[in-house]
């Protein structure tokens, strides 16, 4: 199907994660693609200016818009004319400003449901994080959808990204709206300036050569790509079938996907 009248806006677009996400759906076709951040404009480097972004923005298939999420008024202009908001924006985890990460992270959303339901957008789905879960203390082995917000959140970060998530959540259904929530865990790929330079600088500096606890921690990465892909599956999934909308919609999603894949797989199969 052509997206040639169809839009979908990625908010955080220039960011990792959602230019690897940009660049799938222009490739996909389905949708014309409006990448949405904070600076004035948009800065190619010369690989995107001779590839698929570029390319598409010079055909009119991809768009840019200036927008700050906690200005209603840019997020609404945004989002304008969108079927599908793909809401990867947020604050660098590492920053600590909890009012920054708060300004965003709960206030931005918030702004962004409310432009959703004002616009009649139909799909909205929120790149949240597996932190939200963690408290730092407790490990997790074979967690699930059902773990709980911990009563202690491990930074600001996850408080804040926790709470924006729960807001996404119960906007589900309002005036049409269809929502839900995918939680990557430390994403690393082409592209990457945080995860994988943060830990080489550790290394350099000697800080790798310490060891806490036993030695057999258990930590979980995921590939840019398949986050990308995962975005692309979720709005498939609420734009399926009644029943598979239905067990999609307002619900949350860890990495591994297993059940919300095969919710795809067996849509497809139909």
């Amino acid at each position: 199907m052509s997206g040639e009248e169809r839009w979908c806006v990625v908010t955080g677009g220039r960011g990792f994660a959602a230019r690897h996400l940009v660049e799938m759906l222009i490739q996909n076709n389905t949708f014309r693609v409006r990448v949405s951040d904070l600076a004035p404009a948009i800065q190619l480097s010369p690989e995107e200016e001779n590839g698929t972004l570029g390319q598409a923005l010079k055909s009119g298939r991809a768009s840019y818009a200036s927008a700050d999420l906690r200005n209603k008024a840019q997020v609404l202009k945004a989002i304008e004319g969108a079927e599908v908001v793909f809401h990867m924006a947020a604050p660098d985890s590492s920053i600590n400003n909890k009012q920054l990460h708060y300004s965003v992270n709960v206030l931005g959303t918030k702004n962004v449901i409310d432009a959703c339901v004002e616009l009649n957008v139909r799909k909205l789905i929120y790149t949240s994080s597996a932190s939200v879960v963690f408290d730092g203390i407790h490990g997790i082995i074979n967690g699930d959808e059902t773990l709980p917000y911990p009563a202690k959140p491990l930074d600001s970060y996850a408080e804040t990204k926790a709470e924006g998530e729960a807001a996404i959540l119960k906007a589900n259904g309002t005036n049409g709206l269809l929502t839900c929530s995918l939680r990557p865990s430390s994403i690393f790929g082409p592209g990457d300036r945080l995860l994988v330079p943060s830990l080489v600088a550790a290394a350099r500096a000697g800080k790798s050569k310490y060891m806490i606890g036993d030695g057999n921690n258990i930590y979980d990465f995921t590939y840019v790509e398949n986050v990308a892909h995962a975005h692309i599956c979720a709005e498939r999934a609420l734009a399926s079938e009644h029943e598979v909308a239905q067990k999609a919609a307002g619900q949350v999603t860890i990495f591994a996907f297993h059940d919300f894949l095969s919710l795809i797989k067996a849509e497809a199969q139909r």
